[in-house]
């Protein structure tokens, strides 16, 4: 039997439902205007705050207020206040400074500098083609002063500001050579220079290893690691395996850490984002392009972000052990600097990282799988160590050959190399194993300098 619905009962079910869709959308509408009104009063208050405090300051204040380092102070006191210990705060110059050394190519004198017991800037790595080594500065050298500026009170990070400038300004570096003591000041004129990440040499106890040093990672790292290494399996004795030293490396934008990565690492997911909410995003996933050696990598309590990332992801894929003692532990992900109408810039945390394994370090680093600790003295002259002496390399080529001996394969994932094969890649076969041909080696393969690795930030 069919059921009519009259036309009094549809017309009562229509204004139930309007009314229904009415009162919910009138709720979320005035939830919506309360979180407006009480984020609109929460900044107003703020702003009441500090124009009440700048109308003290300007009726009483002695001193002369310079505006630009007034709103660079508020700036960078609002992302302190936020409790973001990672946060960043941009000035014009530095945001400047900071899309440089991204690029790979940087306007200054051409050379990176650590602090050591001295309260000096010791001199760690001159760029080729730099003003730096047209005066022929070498790690010898001591820096003391950047033109009238003693260096002593300054962090790295700021001697590297001052050395950094337009092109074509001048610059005079008061310097000492570490030999004999002699001082001398210098005239430079800044220019633009390349500025390479990636540093080799082989192992002299065992010209088959190679040595690879990484010290930040821009947008030409991936690329220079792949043709260095390439170049190093090419020589008169192919380097067979590797030793990859990330000590003191404190990063770079994560999107070009992810590119390194995936330039070395076989098919599969990379790194994941956890977000606030709880929920995890993917952030890239490795090609089936990789560097097709043993190695091992080395890292230390300087070992920062995306390099601590690049140590656990090549741990998580089989690729190598770790060597070395615990990293920093800056597991969280920032934005890229957001740029501001007046060229600044803030940068800011924005979620966590989690590894391959699904594990994070954020606040307690990554641990090695061989643990090798320097002596007080060793870190005091950890400059001066050299591949044959450093305890930290010397155990990474020996976990390195027990690695292989005790595999009988590369250690990757992918495979390759099993058998009745060799450990190590033939010197015929290309490092980079791929369905594509590996791009030819560059002639611009360096000799890194004994084991330093920058203290500045990167």
């Amino acid at each position: 039997m069919n059921k009519k619905i009259t036309v009094n009962l549809a017309v009562a079910i229509a204004i139930i439902a309007m009314t229904v869709t009415f009162s919910v959308t009138m709720l979320l509408s005035m939830r919506m205007f309360d979180n407006t009104v009480s984020s609109v009063r929460e900044k107003e208050t703020m702003y009441n705050k500090i124009s009440e405090i700048d109308k003290a300051v300007r009726g009483s204040y002695y001193g002369e207020i310079n505006e630009d380092t007034l709103m660079d102070y508020l700036a960078a006191g609002y992302l302190t206040g936020t409790g973001d210990k990672y946060a960043n705060y941009y000035t014009v110059k530095q945001y400047s400074e900071w899309q440089q050394v991204q690029s790979g190519s940087v306007a200054g004198v051409g050379m990176d500098v650590a602090k050591d017991a001295s309260g000096y800037a010791r001199v760690i790595r001159v760029y080729p083609a730099s003003p730096a080594a047209d005066v022929s500065i070498t790690t010898d050298y001591y820096l003391l002063k950047v033109g009238d500026v003693d260096v002593k009170s300054l962090t790295a990070a700021q001697i590297e500001s001052l050395l950094r400038g337009d092109t074509g300004t001048n610059v005079s570096l008061t310097v000492r050579n570490r030999m004999n003591a002699e001082e001398q000041t210098l005239n430079l004129q800044r220019r633009q220079y390349d500025m390479p990440t990636v540093f080799t040499s082989v192992m002299p106890q065992e010209p088959t290893v190679g040595y690879v040093q990484i010290t930040s990672f821009n947008q030409r790292t991936a690329e220079e690691l792949v043709e260095k290494v390439e170049k190093l399996t090419q020589q008169e004795t192919p380097v067979q395996s590797l030793i990859i030293d990330v000590r003191n490396n404190k990063g770079g934008a994560l999107t070009d850490t992810l590119d390194v990565i995936d330039a070395v690492c076989p098919v599969g997911p990379i790194a994941s984002q956890q977000n606030k909410d709880g929920t995890t995003k993917l952030l890239d996933t490795s090609d089936n392009n990789e560097i097709a050696l043993p190695m091992t990598v080395v890292v230390n309590a300087g070992t920062e972000g995306g390099a601590e990332l690049f140590a656990a992801t090549l741990r998580d894929f089989g690729k190598a052990k770790i060597v070395g003692v615990g990293t920093a532990g800056k597991g969280a992900v920032q934005c890229d600097p957001v740029a501001l109408s007046d060229g600044s810039a803030v940068s800011f945390t924005i979620g966590i990282l989690v590894t391959k394994n699904g594990t994070g370090f954020d606040g307690t680093g990554v641990k090695p799988d061989v643990e090798v600790l320097l002596t007080p003295d060793q870190e005091g002259a950890f400059y001066d160590l050299t591949l044959q002496n450093d305890p930290q390399i010397v155990k990474a080529l020996e976990a390195l050959t027990n690695q292989q001996m005790t595999s009988g394969t590369a250690g990757t994932e992918s495979g390759a190399q099993s058998g009745a094969e060799s450990a190590l890649v033939p010197a015929a076969s290309s490092v980079v194993t791929s369905q594509e041909t590996a791009p030819a080696a560059s002639d611009t393969t360096a000799q890194t300098e004994s084991t330093a690795s920058s203290d500045s930030a990167a």
